[in-house]
């Protein structure tokens, strides 16, 4: 059984001129991604993730710096790879295709459309759009990683859901 929790990353500012791989948090993004976090420590989520990979991207850092703090996840268990800074769902599916087979449960923080996409693609409930800070839970009856498809998706949590 592999399980993933994906969680686009939280709204980004635009009110600098930087890089898009630079682009900082804005107020509202960091105020969201306190509040996922505050719902994820109530699904207990914590004890069960063994890595957390996130997309190199400031935006992306952040968010999962935010929300490992809070779950108090170690942060010997982060890791930040070039491979998510990717807007398409191939390059990431094949990231998670890839992932060692002694790892069960994984967060990964990342960006849309490649979320979107993928949650749609291997889950069993159908977003139109995952909104930023948005997390949705997807869980698979399989033991391999290249195995991953036909997932069920477990839940959502949306920012303007909690507000």
């Amino acid at each position: 059984m592999k399980k993933i929790y994906f969680i686009r990353h939280a709204k980004s500012s635009w009110e600098e001129q930087v890089e898009d791989h630079d682009r900082p948090l804005s107020d509202r993004g960091f105020d969201d991604a306190i509040l996922i976090s505050n719902e994820l420590i109530k699904k207990e989520i914590s004890a069960h993730i063994q890595m957390v990979f996130s997309s190199t991207a400031k935006r992306a850092k952040t968010t999962a710096q935010i929300v490992t703090d809070i779950l108090k996840i170690p942060e010997e268990k982060v890791n930040y790879m070039n491979d998510l800074y990717s807007f398409n769902g191939i390059s990431v599916s094949k990231f998670l295709k890839e992932l060692p087979q002694e790892l069960d449960t994984i967060l990964v923080f990342g960006h849309n459309p490649a979320f979107t996409i993928l949650v749609n693609s291997l889950g069993s409930q159908f977003f139109a759009n995952i909104p930023t800070s948005g997390t949705v839970a997807i869980s698979f009856d399989c033991d391999n990683w290249t195995d991953l498809q036909n997932g069920k998706t477990l839940f959502h949590i949306f920012p303007k859901d909690l507000k």
